[in-house]
């Protein structure tokens, strides 16, 4: 390590000193350069949004003055005429109103269009009346100011001449959402935005958080604008510079459009509209520290031949640890780091062996609690012909409706064994009352209702058995809280201890006792169904349910063969 330190230095010192210095005059020299040229964008912007901005009024002011039909106009009958104005509405969305006038100013019957589901009465009559105010001494296309909808949207109304003499006159509401849309989603740079204002330095549509109507005529930029405008007003006006001071001043363009005298501004602050020149000085600080780079990835290389084989050990270790055994690691290098690859493959398979054995010696050793299990259990069932093999059975069902209801591979187990063991407290019942072939006293029933405590404390003492005492002891509580021994209640129940009981009840109604024969598997379902809620967990009932429907049986109709051993 010491080493690899030492040539990365040198190399660094070595390729930074005259990389430095070109970087430095390359940054003097280009500064003023990209400065000139943020504002040569900003101008150029500004530029291309009023040509966007003319031809959008443009398109819709030829359409109407085209279709208006010229001096004939007038020659035309009511219903040519009427048939004029639809046309312009049809073929022109954003032209929302049309109203023609006599020679006189007044509007002519029959000769007034618009758009219904864009212009409300009330605004209809707005539109006649700035018409009527932009008539005085009309020779040419004139606009008038905007106006805004309350949904917000722009409009403009212009009116022109037909007629040499004048005949009369045509007055359009021309509708600027598309415009403002535009001008909204213009951007400069990342941080900068444009807006349309007007003559009086009235927001028409912009960004950067200005609202339509807004008063910006206080606005560095726009006050500037104002003044050219004062000073020539049917000159067409394109200026670009720096506005306000500090932190406060901005990179800002503007030109004006050519009728109506509205204006394109662009504004962006003035740090960051110069972040191309910041760009163009990181770009250069990455040339300085091109050679920084090299020699790091000359010094890598060296170091890389040695690293890499230590995060394989470090990784193989790790995998170790978390008990895979028998992992390798992959270095085909032939020098000490593969030996000790060698000498690490070898000690992980032969962890590996070991684990194999262990594991065979850990499923003897299991195998043999199970044997032990069901020979306890068969203690049991070899006093009553009636119940043999019903521990085994209830284990097996039980381990089905665990498997069901989605229970890890521990639980199935624990299951297995607290299904088999559940009965393990008829050890101490008498067999006189154990082996009974007719029905119980009270006296009876009580002294057999102890069997569930006397097996737990008899595998209390037993701890891998610990896990299986809750199946033991509350096998035979109840969903309602009238079972016993401990008058247990719904989810109070052991989830494990109400499985096993699920399935002894199932097994004692599909088996053969001395008070019963045994039923079919539809009848034991309809008697489970009728203890669910009650004796039986609902969703121990149902996962039972769809253990017998998946095993072939018909739990409505008729059934099929089926056998529920694991």
């Amino acid at each position: 390590m010491k080493l690899f330190k030492t040539i990365l230095l040198l190399m660094l010192v070595t390729s930074l000193v005259p990389t430095v210095m070109v970087g430095l005059l390359s940054v003097s020299n280009t500064r003023e350069l990209l400065v000139r040229d943020a504002q040569e964008l900003a101008q150029e912007r500004v530029k291309q949004l009023k040509l966007k901005s003319e031809g959008f009024l443009a398109e819709p002011t030829r359409a109407v003055m085209g279709l208006a039909g010229g001096p004939n106009f007038f020659a035309q009958p009511l219903q040519q005429q009427q048939t004029y104005l639809r046309a312009v509405l049809n073929q022109r969305r954003e032209v929302q109103a049309l109203t023609v006038f006599d020679a006189e100013g007044k509007r002519l019957p029959g000769l007034q269009a618009f758009a219904v589901s864009d212009v409300p009465p009330t605004a209809l009559a707005e539109h006649e009346a700035r018409a009527v105010a932009l008539l005085e001494d009309l020779r040419g296309l004139r606009y008038a100011d905007v106006v805004w909808r309350p949904s917000g949207e722009a409009v403009v109304t212009f009116t022109f001449p037909i007629g040499e003499p004048i005949k009369g006159y045509v007055a359009a509401d021309v509708s600027l959402a598309e415009l403002q849309a535009m001008i909204v989603q213009e951007r400069v740079g990342s941080t900068g935005f444009v807006y349309l204002a007007d003559a009086k330095g009235r927001v028409i549509a912009g960004g950067g958080g200005l609202q339509a109507t807004q008063d910006v005529s206080q606005r560095p930029v726009v006050a500037h604008l104002l003044q050219g405008l004062a000073r020539s007003p049917d000159t067409d006006i394109l200026h670009v510079g720096n506005f306000g001071e500090g932190d406060d001043g901005v990179v800002s363009a503007y030109a004006t459009l050519a009728d109506p005298h509205w204006a394109i501004v662009s504004e962006q602050p003035v740090a960051l509209a110069y972040k191309q020149v910041e760009t163009m000085e990181r770009l250069l600080l990455l040339t300085v520290l091109a050679a920084t780079l090299v020699a790091l990835a000359l010094a890598a290389f060296f170091s890389r031949s040695v690293t890499r084989p230590l995060k394989g050990f470090t990784q193989g270790a790790l995998e170790l640890a978390q008990g895979k055994f028998g992992h390798e690691v992959n270095v085909p290098q032939k020098n000490e780091l593969g030996e000790l690859a060698r000498t690490f493959n070898y000690m992980s398979k032969q962890l590996l062996a070991y684990d194999h054995e262990n594991r065979r010696l850990y499923e003897s050793l299991e195998q043999g609690y199970l044997e032990t299990i069901v020979a306890l259990a068969n203690s049991i069932d070899s006093k009553d012909s009636y119940t043999r093999g019903h521990s085994q059975r209830v284990g097996d069902v039980a381990v089905e409706i665990g498997r069901e209801m989605n229970l890890s591979e521990r639980e199935l187990k624990q299951l297995q064994f607290g299904g088999i063991l559940h009965d393990i407290g008829k050890i101490g019942i008498v067999e006189s009352i154990l082996c009974k072939q007719s029905r119980l006293t009270d006296e009876e029933m009580a002294i057999m209702r102890e069997h569930p405590a006397i097996g737990d404390t008899i595998i209390k003492p037993i701890s891998f058995l610990q896990a299986m005492r809750s199946c033991v002891r509350s096998h035979h509580e109840r969903w309602d809280g009238t079972g016993y021994p401990d008058n247990l209640k719904g989810e109070e129940i052991p989830l494990l201890a109400r499985i096993v009981g699920c399935a002894d009840t199932f097994d004692a109604c599909t088996s053969t006792r001395p008070y019963q024969k045994a039923m079919p598997l539809e009848k034991a379902v309809e008697i489970l169904e009728n203890l669910s809620g009650k004796q039986l967990d609902p969703a121990v009932v149902a996962a039972l349910r769809r253990v017998l429907e998946k095993k072939g049986v018909r739990v409505e109709g008729h059934r099929l063969p089926v056998k529920l051993a694991s």
